[in-house]
C-alpha cells in the first residue's frame, strides 16, 4: 500500500509517518513538504514542493491512502488569511487532486469544535474544510478531532491547559474536552483510516483517548 502524508513534519503528521514506517502493510510513503526533511526509513520519499504551484507536484498525488495533518496558528502564519491559505487552501488543493487521482481514502487531523458557523475562525475554518473534504470523492474518509495536543516539549498555554484538565478529570468530568497526545491522535487516525472500507467517520476526543486506551476498565 502507498500512503502520502501532507504536514509529515508538525506534530502530530511525524507520528502518522512513524506510524506508517511501522505498519507492514505500508509499502511506500511519500511526504509533501516545504523544506527538506531526512528519513531513516527505505519507505519514505520527500517531495519538496511550492504548495502555491499544485500544477508542478499534482502527477506525484498517486498512491492508496492520504493522511493530512497540515496546520500553524495565526502567530506563526502572520495573519488569518496567510493561516487559512495553510490549513484550507493547501489541504483541501491536495485532497482534491489526490481525489482527482483516483485516491480511495483519506484521514484528517481536525479539532475539537470545528464547525463551519462558529464564531471562532479556527473553528469556523476547519468546519468548513471539513464540509468541502466530505464532498470529494473518495471512498473512505476519516476525520479525528481532538482537543488540544500534548507535544513532547508542549508549549506554556499547552502545559496549562494538561495541569487543569488533570485536575478536573480526577473526577472524569469534561473528558471530551481533556487534551490528548499527538502520538496518539496519529495512531488513532492511521488504525481508524486504514481499516475503514466505505463511508465517513468522525472521531471526537473522547473516542481519541478510548481508542489510545486512556480510560482502561
Amino acid at each position: 500500500m502507498k500512503a502520502l502524508v501532507l504536514g509529515a513534519t508538525g506534530a502530530v503528521g511525524r507520528h502518522i509517518v512513524e506510524s506508517l514506517i511501522d505498519n507492514h502493510e505500508i509499502q511506500e510513503i511519500h511526504v509533501f513538504v516545504r523544506r527538506q526533511v531526512t528519513y531513516t526509513s527505505p519507505k519514505v520519499t520527500v517531495h519538496i514542493v511550492n504548495f502555491d504551484e499544485p500544477r508542478e507536484w499534482a502527477h506525484l498525488v498517486t498512491g492508496d491512502i492520504l493522511f493530512s495533518a497540515m496546520g500553524t496558528n495565526r502567530k506563526q502564519a502572520g495573519s488569518k488569511e496567510a493561516q487559512w491559505t495553510v490549513d484550507y487552501t493547501y489541504q483541501y488543493e491536495m485532497a482534491r487532486i489526490a481525489a482527482q487521482n483516483g485516491v480511495k481514502k483519506y484521514g484528517l487531523v481536525s479539532s475539537l469544535g470545528a464547525n463551519p458557523k462558529s464564531k471562532f475562525f479556527y473553528l469556523s475554518m476547519k468546519g468548513q474544510l471539513e464540509d468541502v473534504i466530505l464532498e470529494l470523492p473518495f471512498e473512505a474518509i476519516v476525520i479525528a478531532r481532538p482537543a488540544t495536543l500534548i507535544r513532547e516539549e508542549p508549549k506554556l498555554v499547552e502545559r496549562i491547559s494538561c495541569a487543569v484538565f488533570g485536575v478536573i478529570n480526577k473526577a472524569r468530568v469534561l473528558m471530551s474536552q481533556e487534551p490528548v497526545k499527538t502520538a496518539d491522535v496519529a495512531k488513532v487516525l492511521v488504525t481508524a483510516t486504514m481499516g475503514q472500507q466505505y463511508g465517513i467517520s468522525i472521531i471526537e476526543n473522547e473516542t481519541i483517548h478510548e481508542r489510545a486506551g486512556y480510560f482502561k476498565a
